[in-house]
C-alpha cells in the first residue's frame, strides 16, 4: 500500500505519524513544503489553518484529502478543488517538544464526507481509528466542526488574551463573560446548521475545559511564541458568519481585535 502522508509536522501531525507508524502503518510525513508527484493512499492535512492553501497548492488532484486543522474557512477553499474532500476534528492533545511528541490528553476524532466521490471513506476511517481512536462518522459533518468551534472560539481567545491555562476559565469571575459569548454566537451557529441551544454548549464547553484543565491553548501557545494564531479561522470566521447573517456578536469581535493586536497578526 501507498504511504499514509501527513502535511503538518507540528504536533498533531507528528502525533497521528509516531501511532500509525507503532501500527506498522508506512507513513510520508512533510511540512508544508513536500515532495511533488509524491504517491500516498491519502493527505491528512494537519497545518495551522492560515497554511492550508499553500500545502495543498501543488498536490495532485485526485488523491483525497482529510482536512484536520482548526477553525472554519479553509474547507471552503478546498472544495473548489476536484479532489475528494473529508473534514475532521479530534479532542487529542499533544506538545511538540523538540523532534518528539507528548500526548497531553487523549480523545477521539469526528469526522465526515464533504465533497467529491466518497468511495475513500472506509480507507478513512481505517487510518483515523488507527490514529485517534475511536473515529466517528458522521453522514453530515459540519455540526461536529461547529461545535468544536464553538468551543474554541470561547477557550482560544480568553485564555491567549489573559495569558492562562484553560482550567483558569472555571473560575467564577468568567462565567458572565463565557455565558455572554455562548449567548452571542448560539443563533450564529444555529443559522449554519447546528441545532445545540445554549445549555448544550455551555455544558459540553465546560467539560472540554474540565478536561483540558492543565493545558495551554494553541492560540496561547502560538502567541507566546511569537507565532501567527488562528483567530481569523476561528473568532474571524465566526465573526463573518455573524455578518452574512446580520447578527450581532460584539464580545467576540472584541476578542478578535484584542488577539490580533497581541499577535500583530
Amino acid at each position: 500500500m501507498a504511504p499514509v502522508g501527513i502535511i503538518g509536522d507540528g504536533a498533531i501531525g507528528r502525533l497521528i505519524a509516531s501511532r500509525l507508524r507503532c501500527q506498522d502503518w508506512p507513513v510520508l510525513l512533510a511540512g508544508r513544503q513536500h515532495p511533488k508527484n509524491t504517491p500516498v493512499c491519502l493527505w491528512l492535512i494537519c497545518t495551522k489553518s492560515y497554511q492550508v492553501a499553500e500545502a495543498v497548492a501543488t498536490l495532485d488532484t485526485q488523491t483525497p484529502l482529510v482536512l484536520l486543522s482548526n477553525g472554519l474557512g479553509p474547507h471552503q477553499q478546498l472544495a473548489l478543488r476536484p479532489n475528494p474532500l473529508y473534514l475532521g476534528t479530534t479532542t487529542y492533545g499533544a506538545r511538540r517538544q523538540g523532534n518528539d511528541v507528548e500526548l497531553t490528553g487523549r480523545g477521539h476524532c469526528d469526522y465526515g464526507h464533504y465533497a467529491g466521490h466518497s468511495r475513500h471513506l472506509p480507507l478513512v476511517h481505517t487510518v483515523l481509528n488507527a490514529a485517534l481512536p475511536p473515529a466517528r462518522q458522521h453522514l453530515v459533518v459540519m455540526p461536529a466542526l461547529l461545535r468544536k468551534l464553538a468551543i474554541n472560539a470561547v477557550i482560544n481567545p480568553l485564555t491567549a488574551r489573559d495569558g492562562v491555562s484553560n482550567g483558569a476559565l472555571l473560575a467564577e469571575h468568567y462565567c458572565q463573560e463565557i455565558q455572554t459569548l455562548v449567548d452571542q454566537m448560539q443563533p450564529v451557529l444555529h443559522g449554519l446548521g447546528l441545532p445545540d441551544n445554549n445549555a448544550a454548549l455551555s455544558a459540553q464547553l465546560y467539560r472540554v475545559v474540565a478536561n483540558t484543565a492543565a493545558n495551554h491553548s494553541s492560540m496561547l501557545q502560538d502567541i507566546t511564541n511569537g507565532r501567527k494564531t488562528e483567530i481569523d479561522s476561528i473568532t474571524g470566521y465566526l465573526c463573518q458568519q455573524a455578518q452574512q447573517q446580520h447578527l450581532p456578536v460584539p464580545a467576540h469581535q472584541a476578542l478578535l481585535e484584542i488577539i490580533k493586536d497581541l499577535a500583530n497578526d
